[in-house]
């Protein structure tokens, strides 16, 4: 029951903070390295991280019940976190390698490259899960240690996000499609990933341990989880919400090509929910002060519900403003499209360009003409406005929000503050269902139940990846061209409805669930009393 200082919570939050160095450029940029780097096709690409994705979820349980076994000085699970990094950072560095292959041979050097780069990753990641169970049994301890994970988890995505293609693009000397300048980032982040590995490990300190006559049985205790109930509603729980939080994450960016049409607003939605999503983090430990954590989840999952069906009625903006230009043939914008009011005598435009717009325009560059009509030819993935100055000296500018855009970023980011707080509260469930079995068996298997949850949380992702590619494929969903109304209601719905009805799943199956604050109490005493004895 320590209580922990912050210097080993931040300890432990680093670590989650040098995972994101990896994951959040596998999640944001992969498949885009993939297809417009290393020259494989998108469909090939995303059947390979896909099937890589659900084989790597098989390997949870491996690494859990050899995390288990362990036995060392350091503990259980810091010693990979010392040991793990070094492989990691050379599987990260292979997998952003482009050897010059024939198609056929660079699928099988990204399948190979990928899937070692995930075994490594779950290495690492499966103690370092673990680990946050064993530096304390203290509920309230654990809720606050988590926070402190996630928030530098989203703070690094934050990022990874913002920053990756600059960086690209800056070692890549000045082109962003070289692959020396992708595999010099990544090369920064892997050792600054490292370091922050090293620092965890020489942070934290495991204090519970199993029972000292306990031996390993993996299956034993794999069959033990598989009729606990507390472990059956978490592991369906965990495979529910991140159905949530992909099906958000993989529809956004055809919510804001096809229905929204501002794609260039894409990464300030995805940062501006990264965002809320660690302020609400940051949140969960100070709620769960007040409020049980099972029914602030239930109670977050409601609000998470109903706001996702408010988004649904949100109309298409009326007037586009800032719009993107991909097509390399001739085009022709008119004011009166972006502006949403019709020309005025004496009225004089200028067009401008945006130059690597992330949340706010870093840079606007005049283009030559001036007339409310713009033709232009050649051009491609540039994003263009047009500021209107009235003959009564007033200015009407394209960039300006319309109000339905700006309701559409409120409700998101509303969404991820109330999504936030689940994971630094769910992962501090996986802790108590990790106490519960030790209560209830004798046995306790804190890697084995952290890496059956991950392997439910990693099922849950390849669902909303596929529920995402069926519904579109199944509603008649062409690449780059005018979506057909089902189909742009399809995605529309992914982004919207369907997050909404898993949120609401989510809270049924919290309705079982009960280990809450008063029996988690006297399950740590009688653990402690049998500790003592």
């Amino acid at each position: 029951m320590a209580k922990l200082s912050w210097r080993e919570r931040i300890g432990y939050g680093l670590g989650d903070a040098g995972f994101n160095f990896y994951w959040a450029i596998i999640g944001s940029y992969l498949i885009f390295f993939y297809t417009d780097i290393f020259g494989i096709s998108a469909a090939a690409a995303a059947t390979m991280v896909t099937i890589t994705k659900i084989v790597d979820a098989f390997t949870d349980p491996a690494m859990g019940a050899i995390a288990d076994k362990t036995k060392t000085r350091w503990g259980k699970f810091r010693p990979y976190l010392l040991f793990g990094t070094l492989p990691m950072m050379g599987a990260g560095l292979l997998t952003m390698t482009t050897p010059d292959l024939d198609e056929g041979s660079k699928l099988i050097w990204a399948y190979a490259t990928y899937m070692i780069l995930m075994l490594t990753y779950t290495v690492l990641n499966m103690p370092y899960n673990s680990l946050s169970a064993v530096l304390t049994a203290d509920p309230q301890e654990r809720n606050t240690l988590n926070s402190t994970r996630f928030f530098f988890a989203y703070f690094t995505g934050i990022i990874v996000g913002a920053a990756t293609p600059d960086l690209a693009e800056y070692f890549g000397g000045g082109d962003r499609y070289n692959p020396i300048g992708w595999q010099i980032t990544m090369s920064i982040y892997a050792v600054v990933a490292s370091i922050l590995f090293v620092i965890t490990f020489a942070t934290t300190r495991e204090r519970i341990a199993p029972p000292v006559e306990q031996t390993s049985e993996p299956l034993k205790d794999l069959k033990t989880l598989l009729t606990c109930k507390p472990w059956i509603i978490i592991f369906i729980l965990a495979m529910v919400i991140m159905t949530t939080f992909t099906l958000r994450g993989s529809s956004a960016t055809y919510y804001f090509k096809y229905f929204v049409e501002r794609p260039d607003l894409l990464g300030a939605f995805v940062g501006l929910q990264v965002l809320g999503l660690m302020i609400g983090a940051m949140s969960a430990s100070t709620l769960t002060r007040y409020i049980d954590k099972v029914k602030l989840l239930m109670m977050l999952m409601g609000i998470v519900s109903v706001l996702c069906f408010v988004f649904a009625f949100v109309p298409k903006p009326q007037a586009l403003g800032v719009v993107d230009v991909n097509e390399s043939n001739q085009t022709q914008l008119q004011a009166d499209d972006l502006l949403g009011e019709p020309h005025q005598a004496g009225d004089t435009y200028t067009w401008t360009r945006y130059d690597k717009v992330f949340w706010i325009i870093k840079n606007r560059v005049e283009l030559p003409e001036t007339r409310a009509q713009l033709d232009i030819q050649n051009l491609e993935n540039e994003t263009l406005s047009v500021i209107r100055t009235r003959a009564d000296g007033s200015q009407l500018d394209s960039a300006h929000w319309p109000p339905e855009l700006i309701l559409m970023f409120v409700l998101s980011m509303l969404i991820s503050l109330a999504l936030g707080p689940k994971a630094p509260i769910t992962w501090a469930m996986y802790a108590d269902v990790a106490d519960y079995n030790e209560w209830k068996t004798g046995r306790r298997a804190t890697g084995m139940t952290f890496a059956a949850t991950t392997f439910s949380q990693k099922m849950g992702s390849a669902a909303g990846s596929a529920i995402m590619l069926s519904v579109l494929a199944a509603l008649g969903y062409q690449a780059n061209q005018v979506q057909s109304n089902a189909s742009l209601d399809g995605i529309v719905y992914m982004q919207t409805l369907a997050p909404g009805i898993f949120a609401f799943i989510a809270i049924i199956a919290l309705f079982f669930y009960d280990l809450t604050g008063d029996k988690l109490e006297v399950i740590q005493k009688e653990l402690a009393e049998r500790q003592q004895a």
